[in-house]
């Protein structure tokens, strides 16, 4: 009888550890599931849009316009002696929408979320000798921002004041330039990037959308933007320390890192993250590829890549199709690149050093986002049931 006993209490043991193994395994495939339909949808979706790649429809004319007026925002800017004409273009890129009343909108929250993060990076570089006190201060607005982004009306003002604190304090710690006069810099790149998209946006679009009612000032509690403000928080502290302890190259391009940081994390990881990653890469790809083929080839080669490599990044940003996002991505990380200061210089050294800020700025939201989502699901849960429970008691 106790063997018999033993024995059944065995296989039962053998059935409990199957039945765990089909769990985990069921499990990892529910996981595996989003994802696995988010490459597949996405790999789909690129090849509909390759498609209906043009020369000189619709999408070309748009495309060419963009390309136009980002070309423009860094030739004036070069010509005037600003310091980064890339953030100039970035801000081409970003602020013009295809439609006259909307691109005008973005351009005026783009110069105020500027102004106001070139205020809060001056009052923290006040005190800019205490290394430590100017990462939290910096990681602190910049959270701040990524959560604001989320539940206020103006969401476009305050993500660029997550992206406009640290590229100014992380600036200021890695030069000798004071921090006015990066402020003074960066609100004058901004300005002009946003002046040129709207002139001409306004001068050649047919669009013109209606004004839309006013979304309400302040929003409900989001508990998952809370959880992607702590990431960003955490991660933008972390960008000079970890350059600086492990001595990666490039720490003149912190500010370009904590840029990408505010950048991913505000969204969480999902679909545009997928897009984010694979623009990224072709970005990347592209702006190398120029900067080691072109060399001192000199202006007009410069300018002809410049050119088509905008071309044919802007046609996927506005082809309306939902890659849309890979190609924003791509036009960024492609500018940051292949536009060095001054023009058409081309320093390998500074190419792939920029790339070290675009890809460790991913893999350190990545990380982050690791580490903290025990934390994150925590702080969703406690946010969720305390509104049920106000619910109830109303």
């Amino acid at each position: 009888m106790t063997g018999r006993s033993g024995a059944d209490q065995r296989r039962n043991e053998l059935e409990e550890l199957e039945a765990l193994e089909e769990a985990a395994l069921e499990g990892a495939a529910q996981l595996l599931e989003e994802p696995l339909r988010a490459v597949e949808r996405f790999e789909r979706s690129v090849w509909e849009d390759l498609k209906a790649f043009t020369l000189w429809g619709e999408r070309a004319l748009v495309a060419g316009r963009v390309t136009l007026a980002i070309v423009a925002s860094v030739l004036l800017a070069h010509a005037i002696g600003l310091e980064m004409p890339v953030w100039a273009a970035i801000s081409v890129l970003r602020v013009f929408q295809n439609d006259k009343n909307a691109t005008l909108r973005r351009g005026l929250e783009r110069i105020a979320g500027t102004v106001l993060g070139g205020v809060i990076s001056y009052a923290i570089m006040l005190d800019g000798k205490n290394a430590a006190l100017v990462w939290i201060a910096t990681g602190l607005a910049s959270a701040f921002a990524v959560y604001a982004q989320a539940v206020t009306r103006y969401s476009y003002a305050f993500i660029l004041v997550g992206f406009t604190v640290p590229l100014m304090t992380y600036h200021a710690m890695a030069s000798d330039q004071p921090i006015l006069e990066t402020i003074l810099m960066r609100g004058a790149e901004v300005c002009l990037g946003v002046t040129i998209a709207t002139l001409v946006d306004y001068l050649t679009s047919r669009r013109q959308s209606a004004k839309k009612p006013l979304k309400p000032l302040f929003g409900p509690v989001d508990p998952v933007f809370i959880g992607h403000a702590l990431t960003v928080g955490i991660a933008v502290c972390l960008v000079p320390v970890i350059w600086t302890v492990f001595k990666l190259p490039g720490f003149d391009q912190t500010p370009i890192t904590a840029f990408i940081v505010v950048s991913a994390a505000r969204e969480g990881i999902g679909w545009k993250s997928l897009n984010r990653i694979v623009g990224c890469a072709l970005g990347a790809a592209l702006g190398l590829a120029g900067v080691n083929l072109l060399g001192h080839a000199g202006f007009l080669p410069w300018l002809a890549y410049l050119t088509v490599g905008l071309f044919l990044f802007t046609q996927v940003c506005h082809g309306g199709s939902i890659v849309s996002y890979t190609g924003v991505q791509a036009g960024i990380c492609f500018l940051l690149i292949f536009v060095q200061e001054p023009i058409p210089h081309l320093d390998p050294a500074e190419g792939y050093a920029r790339m070290w800020g675009v890809v460790g700025g991913i893999l350190l939201v990545m990380a982050v986002g690791l580490v903290t989502w025990p934390v994150r699901q925590r702080i969703t849960k406690v946010v969720e049931e305390h509104r049920h429970a106000h619910e109830k008691a109303i």
